[in-house]
């Protein structure tokens, strides 16, 4: 492939040829230079176009708002996180407790059936006989009570009442 084959392939991708406004339209096309080869061939070279020298302006108000935009960016992705990981501890601490809770249960259900079966009046009755030398209450052993209609208890309470309840408590006596 020749030099002249490679210039015409690279303009392919130069886009400012192709442009018809804006600073490549207003650029003169660069002078071609013939320049002989080896074998005397005569190549075309396009001369080199000197560059103006002037750097490109940052715009640094959208610098620094790229910068706080990425800042709470991250600041967001941070705090989910720490949020997850905040919830996967305490489901932990739910499991262990929730697990803690039924050994618990389990543990409350078997004492208590040890304290039932300590209790029941067959033990208790097994104890009194054995250990104290009790024994159940014979006929003999009863005796019962009979009050008669003319016993009974009056229970008076010193409370002053008001001149209504006085009122209502002389027509009662009048009445009967």
């Amino acid at each position: 492939m020749s030099y002249s084959a490679y210039m015409s392939a690279t303009r392919g991708y130069d886009l400012s040829l192709f442009e018809t406004s804006g600073t490549a339209a207003k650029k003169p096309a660069p002078k071609k230079v013939k320049k002989r080869l080896a074998n005397n061939r005569i190549v075309e070279l396009p001369e080199a176009v000197e560059e103006t020298g002037q750097r490109r302006q940052h715009n640094f108000a959208a610098l620094a708002f790229g910068f706080i935009l990425a800042s709470i960016i991250v600041v967001v992705v941070g705090v989910i996180i720490h949020g997850q990981v905040q919830l996967a501890e305490l489901n932990q601490k739910i499991t262990a407790a929730n697990t803690e809770l039924e050994t618990s249960r389990s543990e409350y259900i078997q004492l208590q059936a040890k304290v039932d079966a300590s209790l029941s009046t067959a033990t208790v009755e097994e104890y009194a006989r054995t250990n104290l030398g009790m024994s159940r209450a014979t006929n003999q052993q009863k005796r019962y009570i009979s009050l008669a209609d003319s016993d009974k208890a009056e229970i008076f309470s010193e409370d002053e009442g008001t001149v209504f309840d006085e009122v209502g408590e002389y027509f009662g006596s009048m009445l009967s």
